[in-house]
């Protein structure tokens, strides 16, 4: 796996690293003028990063050229506590100029099978496609301390090798369905990002980086996600990182 990884000492050093990240990706794509297509994850670890937009990066990104689409949404209406839209809408999406037309939601209050081929027909017409796949500029994701990824969970490895670029998971506790992209989906972004803070991330980081076949051999999903076409970064605390081998 090729992978880089960058270490901060708090979650808003992190947050503001990958903040910058993004800043000038999009005014590269403003030279271009092109979009900048990222598909974002929810969960409280992305709030620092969308609180950061707000207060520190609200006029220097050309938000106009920004579409936004998701990893994954939990199976509720957009207005319940555990929408990640809902989410990003009370956080971001109310403070930033982002146009209507750029924000591709999944509804999570939809049948799950029905919105999955739903979504999953949006980004075959809104993105560019990489053998059947939608391929985004960046992805943004986070990692439990299952080492799922998405909603992509251990107990169901059937989305790691999957045909289909949105499919439907299940969380293994809660019974609760979710709408999620595949990894297949997730390799062949330009760039992935994974977001990850907290000392109890530490040791399935470890397996990830540094003793990679074990996290394949243990099934963890995100030992699965590597860019096909570029590189796989992990920003992460020093919590996070504390059992890393640095020499890779």
């Amino acid at each position: 796996m090729s992978y880089k990884f960058h270490v901060f000492e708090t979650p808003v050093e992190v947050a503001r690293a990958i903040a910058e990240r993004i800043q000038t990706e999009v005014k590269i794509k403003n030279k271009l003028s092109l979009p900048f297509n990222i598909a974002i994850s929810g969960g409280n670890t992305p709030r620092i990063l969308f609180n950061l937009f707000v207060n520190e990066f609200l006029e220097s990104i050309p938000w106009h050229l920004v579409r936004l689409f998701w990893v994954d949404e939990r199976c509720v209406p957009p207005t319940h506590p555990e929408s990640n839209f809902g989410m990003t809408f009370e956080s971001l999406l109310k403070f930033v100029s982002i146009p209507d037309d750029n924000i591709f939601r999944m509804q999570g209050e939809l049948d799950p099978q029905t919105e999955a081929i739903r979504y999953q027909q949006l980004l075959e017409n809104e993105l560019p496609l990489e053998n059947g796949f939608p391929v985004f500029d960046m992805v943004l994701l986070g990692m439990g301390d299952d080492g799922h990824t998405a909603s992509i969970f251990p107990s169901d490895l059937t989305l790691i090798h999957s045909d289909l670029a949105v499919s439907v998971g299940v969380h293994p506790l809660t019974g609760q369905k979710r709408i999620t992209l595949t990894i297949p989906t997730l390799n062949r972004a330009k760039e992935v990002l994974f977001f990850i803070t907290g000392s109890s991330k530490s040791e399935i980081l470890k397996q990830i980086i540094n003793d990679n076949s074990e996290a394949i051999q243990k099934k963890l999903p995100a030992s699965y996600v590597h860019s096909s076409t570029g590189m796989t970064e992990f920003y992460v605390d020093k919590t996070a990182a504390q059992d890393l081998q640095t020499t890779k």
